[in-house]
């Protein structure tokens, strides 16, 4: 029986807040007056049965930016949904179609301050700057995943500062390098804002994922826009660089020089400085609107008054409408304190906390893991690029004694948890895993207790020996990932040597891949109907293409592709990021059942269940076996899974050697297990 409080629907209609304290002293920059957004023409009638829905964004939306204001406001969309969150953003640059055309204006960017200051910031494209983390390291060039860290770089290969100017093109104009040539001065200020000064020049294609990320906010920020719109900037990021660029960022919007308008999700603590917030559900429909904590607190009472509703029909559990799902879990991500992840809530009363984590974990283990024989053996790893060393330089603790570089090993049957601040190593160390390292030849790594330079008697193992038996998901695969796969492809490439060969499948495998694509469906499928039950054909599997997908669904795709084969080793290098918070409740669950168990939200909240496939003893992916490790990067404790035991934290470079540790059960459960990580 699904359950929907009648209580929730007073939410669905958009409450604005106002306050008498605020003084605009000139023309708001976007002004939105009962405007409805398309991605199409509503009338349009397309043709094919695979067009994507064309549903409207925030109907009957009123808003304003203002240019100035006293005191300053600071805006930001809150949403569960990616989609909707970047879609609001594109739509203040003056993209998607507006119904009526005149509900959307920009009175500011018109005036004559605008025109005697810089004209061209008259059109919205170029007042109005978007930067958007998803799909990243495409902006930093790169064909082939190891480029990143080849120590002798290509000619073609451009700096930090290059790319802060935008002269990367081999042999550019004289006009062009005038056009865009900044002052050195000005650069080393925004560089040295964002911690970026040692990286000046270096080759952008050997930054961090984190480290590429603070470059693009600084690109954008030469740019000199008017107005710079951050879509998820804290995804990916360790918590204290995240509270860094937050101050940074409040600096910058405080002198108006830009304004900012980030995008967050609901688990991302809201800076301090943001002063007003859209909240928009997954129907892409407005529901609160204004000063922050006057948002926030309507959607606490919103979901205090639920939940007492709730608890006034105790008795039978319910499953509860997907609608009210979103509100209450949007309520639990508020209600929860930290400083951006550096902490934790406070520990749950014993007598309430759930009985299982959200992919189905006990609080403290009852069985003891099987532990198989070495995957990955690193004995004294230290990875350096001429005088700079990038892993291992450090003296480590090893049975007693202290030795040279990085020593750890992975066993079948393990979970690791890898983490660490951005930079500190983290996916250098696991190049050396995948063999996309080019050092991976000469440092101290056995894979599959075999090197990849042959000894006597011993041949080398080949890279397609490795890749057979892993399966990987990560920004970086992301961004190099072909677009015009169908969905199905996609996840059957798991069997094949690169993504656009053919794959080797056999019976088993279809199977696996049909089963996924079931279980996903309502996340895969732009034309799924929520709560319809999945079609029995698959056609939409191969009349949808990956670039179609949203973002959210393109990490799902890639995740089953990295987990439908059951490999020796699953590599989840962020895999989770940038995920809607149900998807990724599912897939964490998928991760270490398979088809096995369901989550289903109860009034008594999340309840991981078996499945009724389980029952019927039709179950095709089983999830994470024993003969299988699993490593697992992330900066959020939302997307660690409850399966993750060993972990490891690298140290910054030159801080010291890296501390490991051990749970005895899942993260979610006990908050102090996150706080051991963070811990300095």
């Amino acid at each position: 029986m699904r359950e929907t409080p009648a209580l929730f629907f007073a939410a669905s209609r958009c409450a604005r807040f106002h306050t008498s304290r605020r003084k605009l002293s000139s023309e708001p920059i976007v002004r939105i007056a009962n405007g409805t957004f398309y991605r199409r023409h509503p009338a349009a009638k397309p043709e094919g049965h695979n067009t994507s829905p064309n549903p409207p964004f925030f109907p009957d939306l009123n808003l304003e930016l203002p240019s100035f204001a006293t005191p300053n406001q600071h805006w930001a969309i809150l949403s569960p949904s990616s989609t909707i969150r970047t879609a609001f953003l594109q739509i203040l640059r003056g993209q998607l179609l507006c119904f009526p055309p005149t509900a959307r204006s920009f009175p500011y960017l018109l005036s004559s301050e605008i025109a005697t200051k810089k004209p061209e910031l008259r059109y919205p494209e170029r007042a109005i700057e978007y930067v958007g983390f998803d799909v990243e390291r495409k902006s930093f060039g790169g064909a082939y995943l190891s480029a990143r860290y080849e120590s002798r770089v290509e000619e073609t290969d451009f700096t930090l500062a290059q790319y802060l100017t935008g002269i990367v093109g081999m042999n550019p104009g004289e006009e062009v390098i005038k056009e865009k040539t900044l002052e050195k001065e000005v650069m080393l200020k925004v560089v040295r804002e964002l911690e970026l000064e040692r990286f000046f020049d270096r080759p952008v294609s050997t930054l961090s994922n984190g480290q590429s990320r603070r470059a693009r906010i600084g690109k954008a920020l030469l740019a000199r826009p008017e107005v710079l719109c951050l879509d998820a900037p804290f995804i990916g990021l360790d918590p204290f660089v995240s509270q860094h660029i937050s101050d940074v960022l409040h600096k910058l919007a405080e002198a108006n020089s830009p304004r900012i308008v980030l995008s967050l999700r609901p688990q991302d603590v809201i800076p301090e400085w943001i002063t007003h917030i859209v909240y928009a559900g997954e129907d892409a429909k407005v529901q609160a609107l204004g000063p922050k904590e006057e948002v926030l607190q309507y959607l606490q009472q919103q979901c205090k008054e639920i939940e007492q509703s709730i608890i006034n029909r105790s008795g039978n559990v319910h499953e509860l409408d997907p609608r009210l799902v979103e509100l209450r879990e949007v309520g639990k991500h508020l209600s929860e304190k930290g400083d951006f992840e550096a902490s934790t809530a406070e520990e749950q009363d014993p007598s309430s906390a759930p009985v299982l984590s959200r992919d189905g974990f006990e609080k403290v283990d009852k069985l003891t893991a099987t532990i198989g024989e070495p995957i990955v053996e690193m004995e004294g790893v230290r990875i350096k690029y001429g005088p700079n060393s990038v892993l291992g330089d450090w003296q480590q603790d090893v049975d007693g004694k202290q030795r040279d570089g990085l020593w750890m090993n992975i066993y079948r049957g393990q979970r690791w948890g890898i983490f660490g601040a951005n930079g500190s190593g983290k996916t250098t160390l696991l190049s050396l895993v995948t063999s996309d390292h080019p050092q991976t030849y000469s440092a101290p790594v056995k894979l599959f207790q075999r090197s990849r330079l042959p000894s006597p008697g011993v041949p080398g193992i080949t890279i397609f020996d490795i890749q057979s038996q892993m399966g990987h998901s990560s920004p970086e695969v992301h961004a190099l990932f072909p677009k015009n796969l169908s969905v199905k492809r996609v996840l059957e490439s798991a069997w094949s040597d690169t993504p656009i060969t053919k794959p080797r499948l056999d019976a088993d495998a279809s199977k696996r891949v049909d089963a996924c694509l079931r279980w996903f469906e309502a996340e895969l499928d732009p034309k799924h109907v929520v709560g319809q039950t999945a079609s029995k054909n698959l056609e939409w599997s191969t009349d949808v293409y990956f670039g179609e997908l949203s973002f959210s669904a393109q990490r799902i795709a890639l995740f089953l592709r990295a987990t439908v084969r059951n490999p020796a080793i699953v590599i989840l290098d962020e895999a989770f990021s940038g995920m809607d918070d149900l998807a990724r409740d599912k897939c964490l669950l998928f991760l270490s059942h398979g088809q096995g168990m369901e989550l289903h939200y109860t009034n008594a909240g999340p309840r991981p269940v078996e499945s009724e496939v389980k029952r019927k003893g039709e179950v095709v992916v089983p999830g994470l076996q024993e003969h299988q490790a699993l490593l697992c990067v992330s900066h959020s404790r939302q997307e660690v899974p409850g399966c993750v035991r060993e972990w490891v934290c690298l140290a910054e470079q030159g801080m010291g050697q890296p501390r490991f540790g051990r749970w005895d059960g899942p993260l979610e459960l006990v908050g102090s297990r996150w706080d051991e990580i963070w811990r300095r």
